[in-house]
Formats: C-alpha cells, sequence, structure tokens
C-alpha cells in the first residue's frame, strides 16, 4: 500500500504534467499557425523551451536538496501557473517575444516539478513501494504524452486555442492547491557552501557509483540515437517507406500507447524480474525496433513502422521505472536533486548533438547509413547495461 501523503503527489504530478504537455505540444502549433512564423522561427523558439533543462536544471538540484522537496515541488507549480499566464497574454496580445518567455518559464517549471517529484518519493515512500511509486507517476505521465497534443491540435485547428491554455491554467492550478496541501515542511538540516561546490557533489557521487554509472551511459546513448531517429524520422516515412502524412503520425502515436501499457505493468514486472533484465530489454527492445524500422521500405505499410515506436514507447519506459527506482535508492536524501540535475544535462545535451547528427549523415550518406547508426547506438545502450554493475543486478541495491 503507498502512503495517503503520495495520492496527494499524484495528484500534484497529474495537474502540473497535463499542463506541461499542454504547453510542450501548442508552443510549435501556435508559433506556426497563430504568429505565422517559418520554421526557422519555429526551431528557435521551441529549442529556447527545450533549453530550460539544460540551463535551469543544475540550479534547480540545488534547491531542491538545499530545501524540504515538497517546498520545492511548491515553487515549481508557482512557476508553471506563471507561464502558462505569460503565454496567455502573450496570445492576447500578439506578442511572440511574451509567448515565447511563457513557453520557458513553463519548461522550468517542469525542471524544478520533476526534480522535486522526485526527491519527494524518496521521502514519502518507502524503498519497497519504490518500482509501485515510480510506475503510477510515470503512467500520468504518459497519458498526459498522448492525450495533451491530440487536445492542443484539436483545439487550435478548431480556433479554440486560448480555451486549450485555460485549461493548462487550472491543470497548473489544481497542481499548486494539491500541494500547497502538504502543508509548510521542515527544511533538510545541510549546510549550504557555494552553488558551484554543491553542483559538484552532485557530479562526484554519479561519478563514484558504478549503478548511477552504467545508467548514465545507458541514457546517453538511447537519447542520441532517438533523436538522430527522431532528425530522419518524417522525411524516411514520406519516402523511401511511402506513408502518407496520416500513417506517419498513426505510427508514431504508437509510442504512446506503449509508454501507457509499460507504465501499468511496470510495478508487477519488476516483482517478478530481476532489475538487469528489465534494464537489458529497455535499449535492446529499441535496437529491434529500429531494425525493423530500417526493414519497412520492404513492406511499404505502417505496420512496421508502428511496432518500431510500440517498442520505443514500451521497453524505454520499463527502464525508466526501474532505472528511477535505482537511483531513489541508492542515492542519499538531500544529494538526489543535485544527481537527478547531473542525469539531465548530460541526457538533454546529447539529444541536440543526436538531432544534428542524424541530419547531417541521412543528407550526406543517405538513410541506410543513418538507420545503421540508429541501432548501432541503441545497441551500444544496450552494452552498456550489460558491461556495467547494472549486468549484475539480480535484485534492488541496498539503500543508501
Amino acid at each position: 500500500m503507498l502512503p495517503p501523503r503520495f495520492h496527494r503527489l499524484t495528484a500534484v504530478a497529474a495537474g502540473f504534467r497535463g499542463a506541461d504537455q499542454l504547453m510542450v505540444a501548442g508552443t510549435p502549433l501556435v508559433v506556426g499557425a497563430l504568429f505565422g512564423a517559418g520554421p526557422d522561427v519555429i526551431g528557435l523558439i521551441v529549442a529556447a523551451q527545450g533549453s530550460a533543462w539544460l540551463f535551469v536544471s543544475l540550479p534547480a538540484g540545488v534547491m531542491v536538496d538545499r530545501m524540504a522537496p515538497l517546498d520545492a515541488l511548491k515553487r515549481g507549480m508557482v512557476l508553471a501557473v506563471v507561464g502558462v499566464l505569460a503565454a496567455m497574454a502573450g496570445l492576447w496580445l500578439h506578442s511572440l517575444p511574451l509567448f515565447a518567455f511563457g513557453a520557458f518559464i513553463s519548461a522550468s517549471a517542469a525542471v524544478v516539478g520533476f526534480l522535486a517529484e522526485s526527491a519527494s518519493v524518496q521521502a514519502i515512500v518507502p524503498g519497497t513501494g519504490l518500482p509501485a511509486a515510480n510506475a503510477r507517476l510515470q503512467f500520468v505521465q504518459s497519458a498526459a504524452m498522448l492525450i495533451g497534443p491530440l487536445v492542443m491540435g484539436y483545439a487550435v485547428l478548431q480556433g479554440w486555442t486560448l480555451a486549450a491554455y485555460a485549461l493548462a491554467l487550472v491543470l497548473a492550478a489544481c497542481g499548486l492547491a494539491f500541494a500547497l496541501g502538504f502543508g509548510a515542511q521542515t527544511p533538510r538540516a545541510l549546510r549550504q557552501r557555494r552553488p558551484l561546490a554543491e553542483i559538484a557533489e552532485g557530479f562526484t557521487f554519479v561519478r563514484g557509483q558504478p549503478l548511477l554509472l552504467g545508467i548514465v551511459a545507458c541514457a546517453l546513448f538511447w537519447n542520441m540515437a532517438f533523436f538522430v531517429l527522431m532528425a530522419i524520422y518524417v522525411p524516411f516515412a514520406l519516402g523511401p517507406i511511402g506513408l502518407n502524412a496520416a500513417e506517419a503520425g498513426g505510427a508514431q502515436a504508437a509510442m504512446g500507447i506503449g509508454s501507457l501499457a509499460a507504465a501499468f505493468v511496470a510495478a508487477r514486472s519488476m516483482r517478478t524480474l530481476s532489475p538487469r533484465t528489465i534494464l537489458m530489454f529497455g535499449p535492446a527492445s529499441s535496437c529491434i525496433g529500429a531494425v525493423l524500422l530500417a526493414l519497412s521500405p520492404l513492406g511499404g505499410t505502417f505496420a512496421l513502422p508502428f511496432v518500431t515506436f510500440l517498442l520505443l514507447g514500451f521497453g524505454p519506459i520499463l527502464w525508466f521505472v526501474c532505472q528511477n527506482s535505482i537511483r531513489q535508492i541508492v542515492t542519499p536524501p538531500g544529494l538526489l536533486g543535485r544527481v537527478g540535475s547531473v542525469i539531465q544535462v548530460a541526457i538533454y545535451g546529447v539529444r541536440s548533438v543526436g538531432a544534428l547528427l542524424g541530419g547531417l549523415v541521412a543528407a550526406r550518406f543517405g538513410f541506410d547509413a543513418a538507420l545503421m547508426l540508429i541501432i548501432a547506438l541503441f545497441a551500444a545502450s544496450t552494452a552498456s547495461v550489460a558491461l556495467s554493475a547494472l549486468g549484475g543486478l539480480r535484485a534492488m541495491p541496498a539503500a543508501a
């Protein structure tokens, strides 16, 4: 049984994750359809929105570790409300800079929210309940990722954009209200030092913890492969595979279906399978999916791309729930915010490298070379689990 306070935390997560996914889905649609911007401006605004994960993660990690995680979560929810309000003001005044500012603040709220939420789970839920708790939160996230783009896309099409952002505001406000319901928290009794010294402590801990090093290596290779794939998927689907835009989008939507299914079975899987099995299955299933995508032109239908994205949603989400539980177990309280921020910065930094690499390789050497690169990177992600301390993890580790 999960403690009652965790159910309140789940309600907070539903509010801020729903608002975040509406904001993420809405930014390129609004900038293109309502502000009339071209691909260059859309790319710039989306990149600025995503840059919050690079620039805000490390200071947010310090903040989460300095105060009670639930208090940090409240600050994240306040940021979420401010971000949506700024974006709505930008829409109302037809001001692209104000809208972009709101998108950046909203993304910053998501950074703080995810780090504070993970630390709060560690503080609220006993170690044996972490897999079930993380699976529950991942189910909320997967549902938001599936529903958010559908709602926002329909709203923009019907001319109800402001109403969709009003829904995001309601969700963010509900998240804030549930977070405030936790009441005042006792701050951690940690000796505060210079922020750079505190950030360095997070790097040092990750570098010295073999399980975390294996997680970071696996995540880096996987994210680079995934963003190479995302850079080439649409032109590959519309060209060599021969899909139309609706079929290409339908196949990609299978990722949301797979992630929901994975979140639903994650807790049960972690009770019956060893951690190393789950951690190997995540990147290995992605590698199989990439091979199926490479074979897709032979079939000329969206069946193989559909299975590819189904696997990309299912296996990696099982991996995420498992590694998140391991990270919460092996990281001491008061350090989880900085450890999470270090991993986030590494992952989001390599995503832009993967996207650029995918475009360059496909343009210069063709789709086949880019697909071989994707398969090789997913294979390297799988090997990084097998060759690290994660490969010998037959049971969940002892708590720090």
